[in-house]
């Protein structure tokens, strides 16, 4: 159980939901936020596959880990999908050339942005979340079998292809799945190794230095190249937060609210700019309409996350197995 990282996980929605407001002109918002406040997704992609080789257990057959994430993801995904189509205010593509390929989950696979950010704009990132899982099984036996060098070049090879990518396809990198592989890897390579036993201890001081370092240079840079920047900051993030989990130190962010919140956070990302783009048409700009906004996706992801997150994933996430019949016994 590591805490800190699902509470860090409400954190990165927040700044996701901060950037959005400032999109949409509800607020004016930091002009970091406005250059780097959409990596709170690359962030989302580091922490995934960090958590998902920190907890999968060696020899977890592929269509349980498949079955258990299809459980996880795609129910309150189609739901917001629902919703999105049945809101009276859409910013995005609501035709069938967009519903069809989200309800698979394959729209950031599209070069048409109509298609990749249809419906439920948001979703796009459960798209590269898809391939992600697609991969995750060979990409666990490669990481748990090659030596820590080489898989620590392949997190390092598969950043600069995407540094690339967003440099000479900067429209296509902010969205296409292959291009966001190495901040899953990244993180995959890192929770692999502290599952087995790599204990680094960075310091605060260190982590929060190298958060603003890596903001100062995506400052500079052109988007959507500040996703490759940050992951080493996010990752630093991740190593702090579970080098304290691990040595069971308290703080506030094991707190049993923060906790709640991390574990909202997912319905929260999926509703957050549904709300903001449905209440807009109504509301004035300004501090209070972002507050109102922010309840309001708050009360929204409560339901999703209760009434069928949790649900949806109690009964979908493992199948039950049939009970053995006792042997009778032989009469003497």
């Amino acid at each position: 159980m590591l805490p800190r990282l699902t509470t860090l996980r409400a954190v990165a929605a927040a700044s996701v939901l901060m950037f959005h407001l400032g999109t949409w002109g509800v607020i004016g918002v930091p002009e970091v936020v406005e250059r780097v406040g959409y990596t709170g997704v690359a962030f989302f992609f580091v922490l995934s596959g960090f958590v998902l080789a920190w907890g999968t257990r060696a020899g977890l057959p592929a269509r349980t880990f498949w079955r258990r994430r299809f459980a996880r993801t795609w129910p309150s995904h189609v739901t917001t999908l629902l919703a999105a189509a049945a809101l009276p205010v859409a910013a995005v593509d609501r035709s069938w050339t967009a519903a069809a390929p989200n309800v698979l989950l394959l729209q950031a696979w599209s070069t048409d942005p109509a298609t990749v950010y249809g419906m439920n704009g948001v979703s796009w990132s459960l798209s590269c979340e898809a391939f992600f899982y697609a991969t995750f099984p060979a990409v666990l036996v490669t990481v748990r079998r090659a030596a820590a060098p080489r898989t620590w070049a392949l997190c390092g090879a598969l950043l600069l292809v995407a540094a690339a990518a967003a440099l000479v396809r900067p429209g296509l990198a902010f969205s296409f799945p292959p291009v966001h592989l190495g901040e899953f890897v990244l993180g995959a390579v890192a929770g692999s190794a502290v599952r087995n036993g790599w204990r680094p201890r960075p310091r605060g001081a260190v982590v929060v230095g190298a958060l603003g370092a890596g903001a100062a240079v995506s400052w500079v840079t052109p988007a959507p190249l500040p996703n490759v920047v940050m992951s080493g900051p996010f990752l630093l993030v991740l190593l702090w937060a579970a080098h304290r989990d691990l040595a069971r130190r308290p703080g506030w962010l094991t707190s049993r609210v923060a906790v709640t919140a991390g574990e909202v956070s997912f319905a929260f990302y999926l509703v957050h700019e549904l709300v903001i783009v449905n209440l807009r048409e109504h509301l004035p700009p300004g501090a209070l309409t972002a507050g109102v906004m922010t309840v309001s996706a708050g009360a929204c992801a409560a339901a999703l996350h209760w009434g069928v997150e949790r649900p949806a994933n109690r009964l979908l996430r493992d199948r039950p197995r049939p009970a053995r019949t006792a042997a009778t016994p032989t009469p003497p």
